[in-house]
């Protein structure tokens, strides 16, 4: 991002590259800024960003959208700057994009202190945010924004436009969108005992495809497709079960509407699957035989090992991909089970070579360390599973390591985090030991970045009004984590009435 909203950088060639899957209506009485803190590639795989625009743009609104990146501070629909925007909503998926946020927001000329802009005599846009993390912790949000949208959006957006309408004051509108359950308004919430809940809306509806076919992305030509929330698996690291669930199933005659619509709206060459684990959907034979019928490649983003099927792997090869990705999360079969996922190290080679026999060239595979209770022989099992692979499949190996990093809304919620300094020592230990196997790649995930993604996810509204007071000048994650007390944190989520509490016990 740069460091400062200088010079002229349209987007007019990936609006170019972009069709939309709906029809819209164009303009709108209520100017709305959604920005995504990520650039526009990751930011557009993002359903989230996909279903709140579309929702407001069906309301009369006039949203426009804004990326952390190439052009932060000029929005894709028509290169308009966003201080002309009276109304700005994040859609904030993981920890570290609290900080993204608060720091594009100051360099684009808005305080990202709530309490300032409160302050403040001169022009004050409402800031506003939804998106995942509101499901498992919207306190590091509370020092930024006006209102916080909790949980699933479409329905709760609706009850934003109708007030913002409505022609009241700057506390009137703030006050009248306190009375929703699922908006939490932290100058009015803060204080007393409330009973909001995140919001999980009906699936059977009509969101739950992409509004726009990109050329340009992470998914590049692809229609991407939600097929289910919620997780039944219960891997005690993960905030699925937890925070996001119940289950809801979209039927598959809902899904294969979206794809014969989207077919007569747009051309796409491949189907993203959008669900925790593709492998749950219990129709997924008859989709996936669907989408072959109508000469549709698709993609999955990660398989379970124990219910990857050889219809899942013919689907993914035949579509184009020769990479087949999982996520053991471990290479030691006592500590994947402690983590939930019943599955061995066999099971994990078994599956691969099937992979390769049907196609695949390359395995992806996502690990953790730091994990509870974790050896180092055990971390370094991950290098012995990797060598296995590559030697029994012939698949190019590429491991993905990242920390773990205990999350509200989990069974391991009140585990230690192993910190930078431990971190730092097992990476090295097993980065080395990967790079001596022919054929594997290890990839790791930024060690400071799993610190902040820590930090913040304990934050309360003390920390989270010091990241809106000193993004700019620097955010240490050691000051937030002395800031972040988490029985305080778990105090002022009891006193909103959010459920997320009741997994936050033990550890430190």
């Amino acid at each position: 991002m740069p460091k400062a909203p200088s010079g002229w950088a349209s987007w007019s060639e990936k609006r170019r590259e972009e069709i939309l899957t709906v029809d819209l209506p164009g303009g709108g009485d209520l100017l709305c800024a959604v920005f995504f803190p990520a650039d526009y590639g990751i930011g557009m795989a993002n359903l989230g960003i996909h279903y709140i625009y579309r929702a407001l743009r069906e309301l009369g609104a006039s949203a426009e959208r804004f990326f952390a990146s190439p052009s932060p501070f000029r929005s894709v629909e028509s290169d308009t700057m966003i201080e002309r925007f009276p109304l700005v909503l994040g859609g904030i998926s993981y920890e570290p994009d609290v900080i993204t946020f608060a720091k594009w927001l100051e360099l684009s000329g808005i305080m990202a202190s709530r309490e300032y802009r409160e302050s403040s005599p001169r022009q004050r846009p409402l800031i506003g945010a939804g998106g995942a993390l509101t499901y498992i912790n919207p306190l590091p949000l509370s020092g930024i924004c006006d209102f916080i949208i909790l949980g699933d959006g479409t329905e709760t957006v609706r009850h934003l436009v109708r007030v913002l309408r409505g022609g009241r004051s700057r506390d009137e509108t703030l006050s009248t969108l306190a009375e929703h359950p699922s908006i939490f308004v932290p100058s009015l919430h803060l204080t007393g005992e409330h009973s909001l809940a995140a919001a999980k809306d009906d699936v059977s509806g009509d969101y739950g495809r992409s509004t726009w076919i990109v050329k340009n992305g992470v998914f590049k030509d692809t229609l991407l497709l939600e097929l289910q929330r919620g997780c039944p698996n219960g891997c005690r690291f993960c905030a699925l079960t937890g925070c996001f669930s119940p289950v809801r199933v979209r039927d598959v005659e809902l899904v294969k509407r979206d794809i014969e619509k989207t077919l007569r709206a747009a051309e796409f060459s491949r189907i993203g699957l959008v669900t925790p684990e593709a492998g749950d959907y219990k129709y997924i034979d008859e989709l996936l035989d669907f989408a072959e019928h109508k000469g549709k490649g698709v993609s999955f983003a990660s398989l379970r090992v124990d219910n990857l099927t050889e219809r899942m792997m013919k689907a993914l090869v035949s579509g184009g991909s020769g990479t087949v990705t999982v996520a053991p999360e471990t290479g030691d079969d006592r500590l994947r089970n402690i983590c939930g996922k019943r599955f061995g190290n066999g099971d994990v080679i078994e599956k691969l070579e099937m992979a390769a026999r049907i196609g695949a060239r390359s395995a992806k595979l996502y690990f953790m360390i730091g994990l509870p209770g974790e050896t180092r022989e055990q971390v370094m099992s991950i290098s012995a599973l990797c060598g296995d692979i590559r030697l029994k499949t012939g698949l190019a190996v590429t491991a993905s390591i990242s920390p773990f990093v205990p999350k509200p809304g989990t069974p391991w919620a009140g585990e230690a985090f192993a910190g930078e300094k431990k971190l730092k020592v097992l990476f090295s230990l097993l980065s080395r030991s990967l790079r001596g196997v022919s054929g594997v790649k290890p990839r790791a995930a930024g060690i400071r970045e799993a610190c902040v993604e820590y930090a913040v996810s304990r934050a309360g509204t003390e920390a989270s009004r010091f990241i809106a007071r000193n993004v700019l000048s620097g955010i240490s994650y050691k000051k937030l984590l002395q800031l972040s007390d988490r029985k305080e944190t778990e105090a002022e989520l009891s006193g909103l009435g959010l459920a997320f509490p009741r997994f936050m016990k033990g550890g430190a």
